[in-house]
């Protein structure tokens, strides 16, 4: 984790490994669930909310700030499994 810790709060720290557990949830489900894969192409936000996974942008944006590492190796990952722009289009209000 970065030395910068520091400058972040608790909550924030928190927000951000509970982005890193549900993104790591993810790539385990995906790796190994293929109905869930496609439920999750063509539902996202439905088949995540039923799977109990959740990411919001605030905690993705702190996982990104507070462990860029950990988030860039979750990423390179997850997009072996997904379309590239799933986390964004997931991280996006709905109404966008």
């Amino acid at each position: 984790m970065s030395q910068q810790v520091a400058e972040y709060s608790a909550e924030q720290i928190a927000d951000a490994n509970k982005a890193a557990l549900a993104m790591e949830a993810l790539i385990g489900r995906l790796s190994h669930d293929e109905d869930f894969a496609v439920h999750l192409a063509n539902n996202p936000r439905e088949t995540l909310e039923a799977s109990g996974l959740r990411m919001e942008k605030e905690a993705v944006q702190s996982l990104m700030a507070i462990d860029p590492e950990r988030f860039d190796k979750l990423c390179e990952s997850l997009f072996d499994l997904v379309d590239s722009d799933f986390l964004h289009a997931m991280t996006a209000p709905s109404c966008a």
